[in-house]
């Protein structure tokens, strides 16, 4: 099993550690390990770097574009996809989006593709695995001197 934080980082932090997503894995998988007052410190700086998801725009884009997907459903705050051999489900939250993917590789990438063409900035951290990276990779300026 797979599991998958996604987060919508502030624009300024994203554009500053573009290429250096490594510094924000570490980030979150200390926020996960440490307890106590650490604990509290380390949520403080994630809730800083990160923005707020809304909660109705998101849950309507991702009903909208499930309508095409066979084997798709909705319960709760919980958009699943179930497949012969795999399977997928979303949760919303406040501050990130919980994908928990079994099975075959290609099925959280489903959910990757619907939050990429609706959100920008949006960072996949996979903990367990240490898989991370953007949804939609941020296109550099290039300035010619």
């Amino acid at each position: 099993m797979r599991r998958y934080q996604v987060y919508w980082i502030a624009e300024e932090f994203a554009q500053h550690f573009y290429g250096r997503e490594r510094m924000f894995h570490q980030l979150f998988n200390e926020m996960e390990s440490s307890t106590g007052e650490l604990h509290t410190i380390i949520s403080k700086q994630v809730e800083y770097i990160t923005r707020p998801i809304p909660y109705l725009p998101t849950r309507r884009f991702i009903q909208n574009e499930l309508l095409s997907v066979q084997g798709s459903g909705w319960d709760d705050d919980k958009a699943m996809i179930q497949q012969e051999s795999s399977g997928v489900s979303l949760e919303l939250k406040e501050r990130a989006l919980t994908i928990h993917a079994w099975g075959l590789d290609e099925s959280e990438y489903i959910f990757f593709e619907i939050l990429r063409r609706h959100m920008g900035y949006l960072l996949a951290v996979d903990i367990q695995n240490e898989r991370f990276g953007w949804l939609k990779p941020i296109k550099q300026r290039k300035f010619i001197y």
